[in-house]
């Protein structure tokens, strides 16, 4: 063979090599950069759903943070975008359509109607947007109020393969945006478009009692769109339990005024929620509905005021005791996520007295039966006042219970009190919409 032959045959070997590395650059690190790129993808949504929680506890109600607004806000994304082991590269304030807003409250839009985030205001700015926008029009770009926190983030990923040809990273970009607002349809336009929210608290699963009135823990979720017998066998972590939102004062009185005018506080989901027993159900306590005059003598009455009614209640999966010395529960995500403590400062589970702890991780909405509505067998909605078991032993044990139909599950959100127009409790919702 020439030295001229030699040398052709070196450089298509070369050039196979450098292809075959390509080749396996493609598959071993383009399918590592895909594999990256979802991760990223998942931390941008949490990380805008981090700051759209903030959004939707200022929409239900809750006081302004001391370090306001746009810092609360800001140090949320940067602890969920830390979390998630990723990069900001910038987020930017949006109205409930995604809509990129300008300081003043207007559009972040071209002529075309494309986005203009070089004068959109982003997070850390220093305030929110302003401006008087009220109703927005999402089809004809109209605007709302600031709503929504839209997140562009990236991550670098190094490269197994393709650094040998000079490529020893890949930029990943991904971006979502996250918005709050009330939910609707959950409740009745005849309630007011407000659901009470009962200062009680129901397992995620499903409870039976024992011939001993203890409860049963079960496996299996609460069935949907039946009427069912909920019992409420004897007082302990795990049962279904009455709550007393000031602890730890407490009593039938108390019980029965946050039954008549719900007076719960600000609750996100999911958050631990320090709300131990209160008062004595079979006990007196007479309130009077501050809208009507109309007053309600003990628990079972005051249920039966919603009678027919879509009432929301918190559910809980988990209970935290807290002993002296222990700090609170941690409800910021991902703690309260990430087993086996989920933010409890020991392991979770058991538990009784002033100091127990539930991790709320969604609200049911349940329609409390009426003797008049079908299926409901001539059954009001609870039997708590005293031995009810010709009602509410389905073969468990129970004497008491609530007697009606899981409707729906809210698992993300803010439920707060009296906010919005109206009275009662309204529920916001936040939602990835890109």
């Amino acid at each position: 063979m020439s030295t001229r032959q030699s040398g052709q045959a070196l450089v298509v070997m070369v050039g196979v090599m450098f292809l075959s590395i390509a080749i396996l650059a493609v598959i071993i690190d383009g399918g590592n950069v895909l594999t990256q790129q979802r991760v990223v993808q998942a931390g941008s949504d949490s990380t805008a759903e981090a700051g759209a929680v903030v959004l939707a506890t200022r929409l239900a109600g809750v006081p302004e943070p001391l370090a306001g607004w746009d810092a609360t806000i800001a140090a949320k994304v940067a602890q969920s975008a830390a979390a998630n082991n990723m990069t900001v590269k910038a987020a930017y304030y949006t109205d409930i359509c995604g809509i990129p807003l300008r300081a003043d409250g207007t559009a972040a839009l071209k002529v075309d109607g494309s986005e203009d985030l070089a004068v959109a205001m982003g997070v850390g700015g220093g305030s929110l947007p302003g401006g008087t926008a009220t109703t927005p029009d999402c089809p004809a770009l109209t605007v709302g109020p600031v709503a929504g926190v839209m997140v562009i983030g990236e991550k670098n990923v190094g490269t197994f393969v393709a650094r040998a040809i000079g490529v020893p990273s890949v930029g990943v970009n991904t971006r979502a945006t996250a918005v709050a607002g009330y939910l609707q349809g959950y409740c009745p336009a005849d309630q007011g478009e407000w659901c009470a929210v009962l200062p009680v608290t129901i397992p995620v699963n499903q409870v039976t009692c024992d011939g001993q009135n203890n409860v049963v823990p079960g496996s299996t979720a609460w069935p949907w769109n039946t009427v069912l017998t909920v019992p409420l066998c004897k007082n302990s972590p795990g049962n279904v339990g009455w709550l007393d939102w000031t602890p730890p004062g407490g009593g039938a009185k108390e019980l029965v005024c946050s039954i008549v005018n719900p007076d719960n506080p600000l609750i996100t989901l999911p958050s631990w929620q320090w709300v131990p027993a209160t008062g004595n159900t079979n006990g007196g306590g007479k309130c009077a509905d501050d809208d009507t005059g109309i007053s309600y003598t003990g628990v079972e009455e005051a249920i039966r005021k919603y009678n027919g009614q879509i009432v929301l209640i918190p559910q809980f999966d988990l209970t935290c005791l807290v002993k002296n010395g222990d700090p609170n529960p941690v409800s910021t995500k991902p703690t309260i996520e990430t087993p086996p403590y989920y933010g409890c400062p020991n392991l979770p589970g058991g538990g009784n007295g002033q100091n127990l702890w539930y991790r709320m991780p969604s609200f049911a909405f349940f329609q409390l039966c009426d003797p008049g509505m079908a299926g409901c067998s001539g059954r009001n909605g609870a039997y708590i006042q005293g031995n009810d078991a010709a009602v509410c032993d389905t073969g468990n044990g129970a004497t008491s219970c609530l007697v009606g139909t899981f409707t729906d599950v809210m698992g993300d959100g803010t439920v707060g009190p009296g906010n919005g127009s109206g009275t009662g409790s309204k529920a916001v919702g936040v939602q990835l919409i890109k």
